[in-house]
């Protein structure tokens, strides 16, 4: 390399240029230490968390299963079909005055179990008729208070369906109803709910306030 004048005024620049003169102490106090021991990092493994659900899952208080327990089965069918029975439920269950059905959003690609257009829609009609019911609470519509507890448990009874006891969560009824159902576990879901819409019956309804809070849309 050539050490003209250019060459000079490059190193003479170089911010990290430094005086040689103590290099060789410089070395000797590196090469005298002790090494290091290497810290080895411990890999940690992630669980692999699987989703079954080919929407947003609704925070269910006290109630292991509910209509979308059962979107992914062994009877599965395609996006259309499921479209088509959340439709159909839209024209048997009703909902609120104000409250219109939401859009139903489901990945192209998915499989769906039989059935689980219309669980989905008895979730949402019930969810519904739980904070509309609150909402008659606060402002002391009692009219209104009557007719979501009414709407309510008549969901209980015609659309809800309980699966045996240790059946598997995938669980479809042999012979479905032919209108829209959700199904249960058999782990006292179903009880509880009815406990809940009888206090807040009996003005207690603090639990009731809890599950519109817990599961209201948005």
């Amino acid at each position: 390399m050539k050490n003209d004048a250019t060459l000079l005024r490059i190193r003479a620049a170089n911010p990290f240029a430094d005086d040689r003169a103590d290099d060789a102490a410089l070395f000797a106090r590196i090469t005298g230490r002790t090494p290091e021991t290497p810290v080895r990092r411990r890999r940690r493994s992630r669980p692999i968390i699987v989703f079954a659900l080919a929407f947003a899952g609704v925070a269910l208080l006290a109630s292991t299963a509910f209509a979308i327990s059962q979107w992914v089965v062994g009877d599965a069918v395609e996006p259309d079909v499921t479209r088509t029975e959340y439709r159909s439920a839209q024209h048997e269950l009703t909902l609120p005055p104000g409250v219109s059905w939401p859009a139903l959003h489901i990945d192209p690609n998915s499989l769906t179990g039989r059935g689980a257009g219309g669980g989905r829609a008895v979730g949402i009609a019930e969810n519904a008729w739980e904070c509309y019911w609150v909402q008659a609470i606060r402002r002391r519509d009692t009219a209104a208070e009557d007719r979501a507890h009414t709407e309510l448990k008549t969901l209980l009874e015609k659309n809800i369906i309980v699966a045996p006891a240790d059946a598997s969560e995938n669980w479809t009824p042999p012979n479905p109803p032919t209108g829209p159902y959700a199904v249960f576990a058999d782990d006292g879901g179903l009880e509880w709910l009815r406990a809940t819409y009888a206090q807040a019956a009996a003005g207690n309804p603090q639990r009731l306030v809890d599950r519109c809070r817990a599961n209201a849309p948005g």
